[in-house]
């Protein structure tokens, strides 16, 4: 979900928190998604800090015995830009998903010509965690080139020519980091929000809805080992999730390589569907396929819009920001104590289902590089994750690490 990553997205309709704030904001939805929509990167609102940070204990060793802890890695950071961050995410972290370098436009930006360099050190820097990496990710509607759609002249591509991109793509990647990189979010996105189940991508139009499948086959023909995961935002909501239970069985009637499926969980503390969420981790688990939690963060500013589809944005006028965007100055004490509150309902609810979850991954590391800075709104200063922008753990960090501990 992606930088707006893949990243999620949704209609809650859970009761209100301790904290509402009004929005008065312009809903603005593109008429269409671009072909290859450029990566959302985040702008870091500060270089790393030099002063020393705290010494938690590893928050991986938390989970030793339950599931494994994940966070995605920031391009920079991979370029060697972010040395601290670098270090921290060692430390606390035993499963690695780069946020935006491994996406199509990332590893093949040019028909044949594969860029691996951001990939090899991603690998690198999960072996001297003692972790592993997961691939993100291989078809996706979004940060794909127009190549891959292209046909001769301004005809459209063809449905065998498409198939084979969609092949050759996904056993080179895949292919190469054969026994390296053990879990693939092989198809992103692919339900669609609106009427119908699958959304109308390049993909689709090119090759119908059997593109999912061929993707799922080609993955597992590269690495016959590997965890392959149909990953989606908002796919916990009721709205969605029949729509993603019926791709579900599907994929599995056709016995199509599938083993995990990947809810983003990108929620806001006044709406977490912990509710909505507990029904769906009870009914995809009972597919017999692991869930994966694979981008957690929760915003604490107000939106309309809950998700992660990148292609929407909300508007936000200088008479609005001190509603839509208060703590520009830093988060108050009470706001940080309940986001951690919120962090500690939803691990708890993880913790009981230990057994049905192979891992919970956070979209990223601390609240600079969080892209919830720039969705659904431009511009703001949230504060979604456990580490805040000088690297130290917040009141959330030890929630999390007191519920699972118990």
């Amino acid at each position: 979900m992606h930088s707006p990553q893949s990243s999620g997205r949704g209609q809650g309709k859970r009761a209100k928190a301790a904290i509402t704030i009004g929005v008065a904001t312009t809903l603005v939805v593109g008429a269409a998604i671009a072909l290859a929509q450029p990566a959302f990167q985040p702008k870091m609102e500060s270089n790393e800090v030099s002063s020393p940070i705290q010494d938690a204990p590893p928050l991986k060793d938390s989970f030793k015995g339950k599931f494994l802890i994940g966070t995605a890695v920031s391009t920079s950071l991979l370029k060697g830009q972010q040395p601290a961050t670098e270090a921290l995410i060692k430390k606390h972290f035993n499963v690695f998903t780069a946020e935006n370098s491994m996406k199509p436009e990332g590893m093949q930006p040019r028909e044949g010509e594969f860029q691996f360099e951001d990939a090899d050190r991603l690998v690198k820097i999960a072996q001297e965690a003692g972790g592993h990496v997961v691939g993100h990710t291989l078809a996706w509607h979004a940060q794909t080139p127009r190549w891959f759609f292209q046909g001769e002249g301004d005809k459209p591509v063809t449905k065998e020519v498409a198939l084979a991109r969609l092949r050759n793509h996904i056993k080179t990647i895949v292919g190469r980091y054969k026994g390296k990189i053990r879990e693939w979010d092989v198809v992103n996105e692919a339900i669609n929000d609106g009427p119908g189940v699958y959304r109308q991508t390049p993909w689709i139009r090119a090759l119908g809805e059997d593109y999912i499948a061929e993707a799922f086959r080609a993955a597992h023909e590269a690495d016959p080992d590997a965890i392959l995961i149909y990953n989606d935002y908002n796919i916990e909501l009721e709205y969605k999730r029949p729509k993603a239970l019926e791709l579900l069985k599907k994929l599995i009637a056709q016995k199509v390589p599938i083993h995990a499926v990947g809810i983003q969980s990108h929620w806001r503390i006044e709406n977490m569907p912990l509710a909505e969420m507990e029904k769906s981790i009870q009914e995809y688990s009972a597919l017999g396929l692991k869930v994966m939690i694979t981008e957690l963060d929760l915003g604490v500013l107000p939106t309309k819009y809950q998700g992660a589809d990148i292609s929407r944005t909300e508007a936000m006028s200088p008479e609005q920001a001190a509603v839509v965007n208060p703590y520009t100055a830093g988060l108050p004490a009470e706001v940080a104590k309940l986001h951690g509150e919120k962090y500690r309902e939803a691990f708890a609810l993880f913790k009981k289902y230990e057994k049905q979850i192979g891992r919970v991954t956070f979209w990223g590391t601390h609240d600079g590089e969080s892209w919830l800075n720039g969705f659904p709104i431009r511009g703001r200063t949230d504060y979604p994750l456990l580490f805040d922008r000088k690297l130290q753990p917040k009141p959330a960090f030890f929630a999390v690490k007191e519920v699972i501990g118990k």
